[in-house]
């Protein structure tokens, strides 16, 4: 896949310019379109939202939604984007400046990789490969922590292959153990990201790597103080200081959040088996289906892999060659991509809750899959066609779905028409609507209307179990906002001068708030509605049988 680009050889002391126009390129590439899509419901919303909440709160411990702890996730999304909006203001492309981190992370690690354990050609093409899949794309524009973490797994699998060839083959023990630490600190901060999965998962990969291909002189180094002192160091006072402020931290965090919805049959979007199988297909195209060709023409014609276009693994990472072959560097290259695609992909096949972005890490495996195989076929001078095609395949879906593929209902930025002051109130109807505080106002957490007796809601995983778990965290304040109908009405009589911004659909006003019928609405959004009411008012109509039941 040489014509991707054309490079030239540059002096020694030039060598890193190519990083730096690749990791230029790339960035500009991911963020040109951030801006153009609001945010999607729930993930977005909910994300960002918690990190507008964690600035406005000057609490960089405890991540809240509507004003609860919310544990569900670690920080680190949080903690950059609540900078972000520091620093650049309240945006949407803000909120999604740690995917789009963790997107240009996940491309820098692999082309950095390739570089040193292939060719510069090679690693060229494996990371516009990448980027240029919509899967990858799409993902980088999203606030959440999906894409932050394949970033962190990228560079954590690709350190640790770095050193253990490094260590095989006697280089200094400061050269090696540089790379262990890197791999320990990309470990770290992705547990940060996104919890105990990013320990696991490179863990397998190194361990079936290093068993596959026998290096037993180096499976100790998964186990050396280099990998795991970083992550002690930089994940673990955020899990102490957790838990001492929330006793039920280290239960909550690591065996409901983890075993138990990794085990657990209730959680969201159950799947059958092969489900990533055919997302990966899809979603990955057009570079999937000219793998898919270039691959059915090798083996129609029985060529093998170019032995010539990857120099020795050995050489690369140590500077001489070695006894290695360069068949044999091939084909460990090859094994480590192949076994850190399949566990990524197995892994989460098992549990029968399967959520796109889950596979994500297993991308960068992917990209370089579909260079060797390409090149294999002989196809290389195929390869900015078929590029272009994928860069606009990705411009496309950003644009349509950031424009006319938006539901009304979705349409929050047109909040920012209504003349909300910072002493108003919210109050949402049998619904907890992630998104809308993004768009409003710095104000209180929003009062959510529902039943919320003991037992109620935690059958599904859905956003009424998310306030409900936060709660428990923090009773004396979930009893301030999760309200019943007689406790809104004792709020709305309570704070008779309050303006009242009340959102939801016409069936659940007509459940919670009937009087809500003969009130015009303020503005429509498909077929959610906006109502304005001052409290005294409220708690008038709410007195005069607008209670239901």
């Amino acid at each position: 896949m040489d014509s991707l680009f054309t490079t030239r050889a540059l002096p020694a002391r030039f060598a890193w310019t190519t990083e730096v126009r690749m990791g230029l390129w790339i960035g500009v590439w991911l963020f040109a379109l951030a801006w153009v899509r609001p945010l999607s419901d729930p993930d977005e919303g909910r994300y960002a939202v918690a990190a507008l909440q964690m600035l406005r709160s000057g609490d960089w411990i405890t991540p809240s939604l509507n004003g609860l702890p919310f544990f569900h996730k670690p920080p680190l999304y949080y903690w950059l984007a609540a900078t972000g909006f520091q620093v650049a203001g309240v945006h949407e492309w803000v909120a999604r400046l740690p995917s789009l981190l963790g997107a240009w992370v996940a491309a820098m690690a692999l082309f950095i990789l390739l570089k040193r354990c292939a060719s510069q050609a090679t690693a060229i093409a494996a990371a516009v490969v990448l980027v240029t899949m919509p899967y990858v794309y799409l993902a980088a524009q999203y606030a959440n922590m999906d894409m932050l973490l394949a970033g962190c797994m990228t560079a954590c699998i690709g350190c640790a292959a770095v050193a253990t060839l490094q260590a095989r083959n006697g280089s200094g023990r400061r050269r090696w153990m540089g790379w262990l630490v890197g791999a320990g600190i990309w470990a770290a901060l992705g547990f940060l990201a996104k919890g105990l999965i990013a320990l696991v998962l490179p863990g397998l990969v190194w361990a079936i790597w290093l068993a596959w291909e026998r290096r037993w002189r180096q499976w100790w180094l998964p186990l050396h103080a280099a990998a795991w002192l970083p992550v002690l160091l930089i994940a673990g006072p955020w899990v102490w200081v957790a838990q001492q402020r929330h006793g039920g931290f280290f239960h909550y965090f690591f065996v409901t959040q983890h075993f138990q919805r990794y085990t657990g049959s209730t959680f969201n979007n159950p799947q059958p088996w092969w489900f990533y199988g055919a997302v990966i297909a899809l979603a990955a195209l057009p570079w999937t289906g000219w793998a898919l060709a270039a691959g059915w023409r090798c083996w129609r014609r029985g060529r093998r892999m170019p032995q010539g276009s990857v120099v020795s693994l050995s050489t690369a990472v140590h500077g001489t060659q070695s006894a290695m072959t360069p068949s044999a560097a091939v084909r460990s290259l090859d094994r480590l991509m192949l076994v850190w695609f399949a566990v990524v992909v197995v892994f989460f096949s098992v549990p029968n809750s399967k959520i796109v972005g889950y596979v994500l890490p297993a991308l960068p495996p992917l990209a370089y899959a579909v260079v060797r195989v390409v090149q294999a076929a002989g196809w290389q001078q195929h390869a900015r066609p078929v590029a272009g095609l994928a860069a606009v395949l990705c411009v496309a879906l950003s644009l349509v779905l950031g424009t006319v593929a938006v539901p009304a209902k979705a349409r929050w930025r047109i909040l920012g028409a209504l003349p909300v002051q910072a002493a108003d109130r919210l109050v949402m109807l049998e619904h907890l609507y992630y998104e809308v505080p993004f768009y409003l106002p710095a104000m209180q957490p929003p009062l959510v209307i529902d039943d919320w007796k003991v037992g109620e809601g935690r059958q599904a995983d859905n956003w009424k179990k998310e306030l409900t778990d936060a709660a428990e965290f923090d009773p004396q304040q979930g009893s301030t906002v999760l309200l019943d109908e007689r406790a809104l009405q004792a709020y709305a009589c309570a704070h008779p001068q309050q303006r009242l911004w009340v959102i939801g659909t016409a069936e659940a006003a007509q459940r919670r708030w009937r009087s809500l019928h003969d009130e015009p609405a303020a503005m429509l959004l498909g077929g959610t509605q906006v109502w304005r009411m001052d409290g005294g008012r409220a708690c008038t109509g709410l007195q005069r049988g607008g209670i239901s039941g």
